[in-house]
């Protein structure tokens, strides 16, 4: 009976480890992006890509006379967001990330100054 008792609760914890792990799951789902904020100048140049249907990425150049802080935008909200890039005149940098999903419906937006 013991024996018994103690499959019923590893059953239940198991099943609560479940429940847990598929509430943590829906939560990570993607939200609709922020309050838009300031577009980049149109000196700052970006070009974004999802590859393989997995990696989203933006190639970005600061074409400006001045240096420039610019964050890529998607049509889904990041978590974590995505970081705030100083470039300098002339500078190139990439951002690149895993999608939490699989799928091709992530759009890259623009640029915006951060």
């Amino acid at each position: 009976m013991r024996k018994f008792a103690s499959c019923i609760a590893a059953a239940a914890l198991a099943g609560t480890a479940l429940l847990g792990v598929g509430q943590a799951h829906a939560a990570s789902a993607p939200a609709a992006p922020a309050a838009a904020a300031d577009p980049a100048p149109s000196c700052v140049e970006g070009t974004g890509a999802v590859i393989f249907d997995r990696v989203v990425t933006v190639w970005m150049t600061n074409n400006c006379a001045t240096t420039q802080r610019v964050m890529p935008t998607w049509n889904y909200e990041m978590v974590p967001a995505p970081d705030c890039y100083e470039l300098q005149p002339g500078q190139e940098a990439v951002f690149h990330r895993d999608k939490p999903f699989l799928g091709s419906s992530w759009r890259f937006q623009g640029l915006v100054s951060c």
